[in-house]
């Protein structure tokens, strides 16, 4: 049922006006000028071409009120298609990033598992030996609730041998294990940055991965040792230049 106390559009009643103006002022033409028994008496055919006449007038007038409101309608129905995608963009975004949220729980979990390698290969009985495997398994299990554990353990050896390239080359690629971790831990967080790019559109995401995580700090390690880095990211000098690849 429609709403007793909606507005009828302004058009529709300025044509309703001009209407009964116009059939007014006919009827009052016709029984003034022509009579009602004449106007009746006449062919049929004359008949028709008067009212064809007297509402030609008519017939314009409510096509033009139909075309403009018609026109108001497309663009009302324009309006509301706009907002529905720019309301399904934001829900396809907001898709993207909690589908992006869950993956990064994983990969943050496999970054762990490199990370701990690594360091038990450099420390571990094949290493070093200042940890046990049963001082790494502990480790482990600490890990589970959190995944940087393994990673900053890295970044404090790496500052503690800043100054030292050969100590540097040999904890991160001197062997081809520590080398293989290296390059699958930077080929990973390279792969989340990627996925971090697509669904970050103000890079608010990517840089606080990138120069904010512990993760993101032993990525730069890793690339600056390749020379892929330009800045050091532990003393914030530029040492080497950049040959990051294609």
């Amino acid at each position: 049922m429609a709403d007793k106390n909606q507005k009828w559009d302004w058009r529709i009643l300025l044509g309703t006006v001009l209407t009964t103006i116009w059939i007014l002022a006919g009827l009052l033409y016709l029984l003034g000028k022509v009579g009602w028994s004449d106007f009746v008496n006449l062919p049929t055919g004359d008949i028709g071409s008067f009212l064809e006449g007297a509402f030609a007038p008519l017939a314009f007038l409510w096509l033009v009120i139909g075309h403009f409101m018609q026109q108001g309608e497309i663009s009302a129905n324009t309006k509301a298609i706009t907002l529905q995608e720019q309301s399904a963009k934001r829900q396809e975004i907001h898709a993207q990033r909690n589908s992006y949220f869950q993956l990064l729980k994983l990969v943050q979990q496999q970054l762990s598992s490199i990370a701990g390698f690594h360091y038990i290969s450099v420390y571990g009985p094949t290493g070093t030996g200042e940890v046990s495997v049963d001082e790494f398994n502990q480790m482990r299990s600490e890990s589970s609730a959190d995944h940087a554990i393994f990673v900053r353990k890295l970044v404090s050896v790496a500052a503690e041998h800043r100054d030292d390239e050969e100590a540097m080359q040999e904890i991160f690629f001197g062997t081809d294990i520590r080398k293989r971790h290296s390059e699958n831990f930077a080929d990973t967080f390279h792969k989340l940055l990627e996925n971090a790019a697509a669904v970050d559109h103000d890079d608010l995401l990517t840089n606080a991965l990138k120069f904010g995580s512990p993760a993101g700090i032993l990525y730069r390690i890793i690339l600056h040792l390749q020379g892929k880095e330009k800045i050091d990211p532990i003393s914030g000098l530029a040492t080497v230049q950049s040959t990051n690849p294609e």
